[in-house]
Parts: C-alpha cells; sequence; structure tokens
C-alpha cells in the first residue's frame, strides 16, 4: 500500500506541514485514512495526477513548499502539462521531487513483444485499426530536458538500474497487476495483435530470460528533483 506508507513517513517527517495526500484510486484513499487516522495534519484528495485539480475558482489554487511523487509519472500520456501544473502549484523556491520509472525498464517483456508481434504480423494489422500505441517509458534525459522547459531550476534526474526476480514470467505478470501496470500491458498486447498469444509470451520469457535466481525484469528507476525558479 504505497499511498499510506509514503504519506506516514512525509507525516513523520514533518510533523508540523499540512499534507495533502492524493491518490486515484477511491480504495488506496480509503486504507490511507483508515492506517494514518492518527495524523490530524493529513488531508486527502482523490484525482488523477496527470489532470491534478485543487483549489476552486473564489479562493483559488493553494500553494506547497514540497511535492512529491512516487512511483506514478511512468502512467503519463503527456509530461509538459503535469509538470506545469506542479510548477504553478509550488511556491517560489519550492521543491518538485520524484521517483518514477525509465525507458529501460521492462525490456525483457518488450523483446518478447516484439518477437511476437513479428511471429503474428497479419493479426497486428487487424488490431491495431483504432488504436493508438503509447511510447515507452521516458528516457531519463528527456524528463530532465522537460522539467528545464517548464522552468525549474538545479534540477537532476538520476538512474539506478535493479533486476527483480521471480518463479515465472506469471508471477512477474502478477506483480504488475498488484501495482496497476497491468491496464498498461493490456494495451500493448491489443497494439501488438497478441490477444491469446499471451501463453505463447509468457513461454517465451520463461526460456529466455531465467538463471540461477530466476526469472527477471529489469527496472531503469528514476530519482529527480527540481526547484521553482520565480
Amino acid at each position: 500500500m504505497v499511498l499510506d506508507f509514503f504519506t506516514e513517513l512525509l507525516a513523520r517527517e514533518y510533523p508540523k506541514a499540512l499534507i495533502t495526500a492524493v491518490d486515484i484510486a477511491p480504495e488506496m484513499i480509503d486504507l490511507a485514512k483508515e492506517k494514518l487516522s492518527g495524523f490530524a495534519n493529513i488531508s486527502y484528495l482523490i484525482a488523477d495526477g496527470e489532470k491534478l485539480q485543487i483549489g476552486n475558482e473564489s479562493l483559488g489554487a493553494p500553494s506547497f513548499d514540497l511535492i512529491v511523487s512516487n512511483v506514478v509519472f511512468q502512467w503519463f500520456t503527456d509530461y509538459a502539462k503535469p509538470l506545469a501544473q506542479y510548477y504553478a502549484l509550488l511556491n517560489t523556491d519550492g521543491y518538485l521531487i520524484f521517483s518514477t520509472i525509465g525507458a529501460g525498464t521492462f525490456k525483457e517483456l518488450y523483446v518478447c513483444l516484439n518477437n511476437s508481434s513479428k511471429v503474428n504480423t497479419q493479426h497486428e494489422l487487424s488490431c491495431r485499426e483504432g488504436h493508438t500505441k503509447r511510447e515507452p517509458f521516458i528516457e531519463g534525459k528527456c524528463l530532465h530536458d522537460y522539467l528545464i522547459r517548464t522552468g525549474f531550476k538545479f534540477v537532476s534526474v538520476e538512474e539506478v538500474t535493479k533486476q527483480e526476480y521471480f518463479s515465472s514470467c506469471r508471477e512477474f505478470l502478477r506483480a504488475l497487476k498488484k501495482i496497476g501496470a497491468n491496464n498498461y500491458l493490456d494495451g500493448e498486447l491489443v497494439v501488438q495483435g497478441i490477444g491469446s498469444g499471451i501463453f505463447s509470451l509468457m513461454k517465451s520469457y520463461d526460456s529466455m530470460f531465467i538463471n540461477e535466481q530466476g526469472v527477471f525484469a529489469t527496472y531503469q528507476c528514476l530519482f529527480g528533483w527540481g526547484q521553482r525558479d520565480i
């Protein structure tokens, strides 16, 4: 339960701060409210981080000294607009600090998707009609450039690559479902024209990406920050 864990860390680190915890899933907000009921300095908002609406026309939008995001940006279809929103919500010299996953993430899965799409070329053509392929996860340099263009100063994006191990590709896909990544994967399967070929994809993954520790998946973790200039 990432929201409650992360919000609790912030509440303990900044006990005098007024904290707004945001999640797109109502059930995550409810769980956080229940677990963190002892903290009087936390308010909650059900909202999409990519299309964040905070405040109202009469009172205006609140200003924050710090905006933090933990493993959310990778599901955005656009980066320019939400970054501009965050910039506008920050006080002068306020910070945006975030973690997300970059273009090297799930590279093993992309190999299998690409191999499967070559085998299913005709089916792919029929399934792609009406669908738009989402870009792969963002490159660290590209995200750095977005921050600069938005107006942030003292910008940095650091990359850390790690591997996670599973007993099988099936277990890996189950793990993705727990973090909501299955919606993205489902879209990729439709675009690639694989559909019912998921079982052959899993078999291919299990045979190609295994070592003595198990079946592995790569995560390229991006850790970044920027400060509002004016």
